[in-house]
């Protein structure tokens, strides 16, 4: 066990000080030798070392092996990717980017064209007026100025240790710093944009969200209040889209996104009250809050509903039809007028 531990260490120091071109020619080079059995394990590696490196080329590598892995039925993946689906939309809009990344590898051309075709089945970004349409009660703020940015962890982030600790003061820096620029605010300084935090009206308004999830999914184990943030971030999201497709089939996506987001919930409850004060008229519309309760009341009462329901996972829960179910009930309410 230790020796496999400090292969790791070793392996990890080597792949950190490559360029990300090299990173992402190195997941795949197993196809070329015929070992294959360790693909899954060091492709989980490598995605961890490309998520701290800074950069949209970090960004684009790590989400390709990200889908590679979701295809290869790696669940947690699956979910994942469904989360940076529109990130990577907007990244593979620059082709120059991308054929410099894909190169002429056999493989990786492979991935990509797989990924391309899977992108342009997925529900495609909502536009402001079509969701404004979706989203009664929410009051038009206007533009953002300036497009909100989170690189990822950077090399410098890296110890020598790889299994970095909750005490990692870099890790509670990265967070208070995600935290605080997607609320439209700097640490320490009390002033926020009151165009940024929970509110959604536009796809600009979509991509801070997806940059704001991701540093998430990476900090959730090392800083607990990460899980409270990704939990009503991955439910905020999921009831902002729409619950149908164009073709009136239910949104695989939005059903994701709910049964990721309850599935935190589940396993940081604790953590998701200790941050729902974010909730106030500075950080969110006035409904957003509304939204995740309702869903979450539900939730707990489909369970409640059968005993058999009571082991089941939040997978299991047909979030999506039961909110078109309950629909007419919270358009009614939400015309009602405000709420306490």
């Amino acid at each position: 066990m230790a020796e496999e531990k400090s292969a790791r260490d070793q392996l990890v120091k080597e792949v950190m000080g490559l360029a990300v071109d090299d990173i992402l020619a190195l997941c795949y080079s197993f196809q070329h030798t015929g070992a294959s059995h360790r693909s899954t394990d060091r492709l989980r590696l490598y995605v961890d070392v490309l998520r701290r490196r800074g950069g949209q080329r970090a960004q684009f590598a790590s989400c390709l092996i990200c889908f590679d892995l979701a295809r290869q039925g790696e669940t947690s993946f699956q979910t994942e990717y469904a989360l940076l689906a529109d990130t990577m939309r907007t990244l593979a809009s620059n082709e120059g980017f991308v054929s410099s990344l894909i190169g002429e590898d056999p493989y990786l051309s492979f991935v990509w064209e797989l990924c391309e075709a899977q992108l342009e089945e997925m529900d495609p970004r909502l536009e402001g007026e079509a969701l404004l349409d979706q989203t009664p009660g929410l009051t038009d703020l206007g533009e953002v100025e300036t497009l909100v940015t989170f690189d990822l962890l950077s090399d410098d982030d890296f110890v020598d240790d790889f299994d970095i600790t909750i005490e990692n003061a870099s890790m509670w820096r990265e967070f208070d710093e995600a935290v605080e620029r997607f609320l439209g605010g700097t640490v320490g300084v009390p002033v926020y944009d009151p165009a940024s935090g929970f509110r959604l009206h536009n796809s600009r308004d979509i991509e801070r969200l997806e940059q704001f999830i991701q540093p998430l999914d990476s900090l959730r184990e090392f800083v607990p209040l990460a899980r409270g943030f990704r939990a009503i971030a991955l439910l905020f999201y999921g009831t902002h889209l729409r619950s149908k497709s164009l073709f009136g089939t239910l949104n695989p996506r939005k059903q994701a996104l709910l049964q990721a987001g309850l599935e935190e919930f589940i396993q940081s409850a604790e953590d998701v009250w200790r941050v729902a004060g974010v909730f106030g008229q500075l950080h969110a519309a006035p409904d957003a809050w509304y939204r995740i309760v309702d869903v979450i009341a539900d939730f707990v009462a489909w369970k409640a509903s059968d005993p058999a329901n009571m082991d089941k996972p939040a997978s299991e829960y047909q979030a999506v039809e039961r909110l078109l179910e309950r629909q007419p009930a919270l358009m009614k309410n939400r015309r009602a007028g405000p709420r306490d």
